[in-house]
């Protein structure tokens, strides 16, 4: 039977609903017994006799009564404009099949042809500090430059950053969710996972009307790592979910990188702790480049290699760094006026090389 079929998609919504019925024990009667349909039609005591499954399971599948849950998701489905991918289907990405108890089912928005293409995750801290937040755009911007598209888990502070800096940079992201679909979290991301789904992916393996519970979350973080090649971690303390992700990482056998930070930070404790033991330690996106493409020769182009600018345009931007600088620093350094340092400033950020902070600080793109 087709697995994948309308009536084996309701056959296994229902199975998921049942309570210590996880994926690993669903693949498991699946294969036995052929379907999900089929294994509603399976006696009690053939149930018993599968591996894994206790009489108490066993008595749950059979006493169920799944109809109405299975109606109330069709609907939240159809409302929300969700589609599945069972686990059996050739749309399942291939990564994310090779770790420890992929999700038997995936529920997303947006387009799923993003998950079979070239895919990092970066994560870390839900309130990163300036570093934090300018190495995250740095570091992601560049990596969707050179053809990566990100996950990310659209929590607060650098997820958000993360998946806000490939959109503008008009590239593709999948934001994994520890809900459902219906219940986006934070709900003041609820703009961005639309965008998002617009041209990237909105994922999630848990039910239509499941809320953020935080048991939720570190078990959705398997997903971030498993759909990719390796995880980012730019700014994370001791206690960030972040951490959790990582291991994950490394259980999958994927590439794990991390941004050192200052030492005086209990941000960068986390990270740090990774480095120690045996994180790659990211000072540019050579780092990441050198481990992930072997046919990648060198630094990434300096994008003002790629502009043509004028004199001016290329003293104030030598003077500019990756930590926010001043305008009357900028004015003092370059000899210039204050209203031609700023006309120099606007220009330089129309072409998309400088981003103005508040309090007049300006930094590199």
């Amino acid at each position: 039977m087709n697995r994948t079929d309308s009536n084996e998609i309701k056959a296994l919504l229902g199975l998921i609903s049942i309570k210590g019925l996880g994926s690993g024990r669903i693949r498991t009667l699946i294969n036995i017994f052929g379907s999900a349909s089929a294994v509603w039609d399976a006696s009690l005591q053939r149930l018993q006799s599968a591996p894994y499954i206790d009489r108490e399971i066993a008595s749950r599948i059979k006493k169920a009564s799944v109809d109405k849950f299975i109606q109330n998701q069709s609907a939240l489905i159809d409302q929300h404009g969700v589609k599945l991918i069972p686990f059996w289907d050739g749309s399942y990405p291939q990564q994310l099949k090779k770790i420890y108890d992929p999700p038997v089912l995936l529920f997303f928005r947006g387009d799923p042809d993003v998950l079979h293409t070239n895919l990092l995750a970066i994560v870390g801290t839900r309130t990163p500090s300036l570093y934090g937040k300018n190495i995250t755009e740095k570091l992601t911007r560049e990596l969707v430059r050179q053809g990566f598209n990100i996950v990310s888990g659209l929590a607060n502070g650098v997820d958000t950053i993360t998946h806000q800096t490939v959109l503008r940079e008009a590239g593709k992201t999948v934001a994994v969710m520890g809900s459902g679909l219906d219940w986006i979290y934070p709900a003041a991301n609820r703009r961005l996972a639309a965008e998002i789904a617009g041209s990237g992916v909105l994922l999630s393996e848990y039910p239509m009307g499941t809320h953020p519970d935080p048991a939720n979350f570190p078990r959705r973080n398997r997903i971030v790592s498993g759909l990719s090649k390796g995880v980012l971690v730019t700014e994370a303390g001791i206690g960030s979910g972040a951490l959790i992700t990582a291991y994950q990482a490394l259980e999958q056998n994927r590439e794990v990188f991390a941004v050192p930070g200052s030492i005086f930070s209990s941000l960068s404790c986390g990270v740090h702790t990774l480095i120690q033991e045996g994180a790659k330690l990211v000072q540019s996106i050579d780092d990441i480049m050198g481990e992930l493409d072997t046919n990648y020769t060198g630094t990434a182009a300096d994008p003002v290699e790629k502009l043509e600018l004028g004199d001016k345009e290329k003293e104030i931007y030598t003077l500019l760094t990756n930590d926010p600088m001043h305008i009357d620093t900028i004015v003092q350094k370059s000899h210039r006026t204050a209203s031609e340092s700023l006309a120099t400033l606007l220009a330089l950020e129309i072409k998309g090389l400088v981003r103005q902070m508040s309090g007049k600080m300006f930094i590199r793109a």
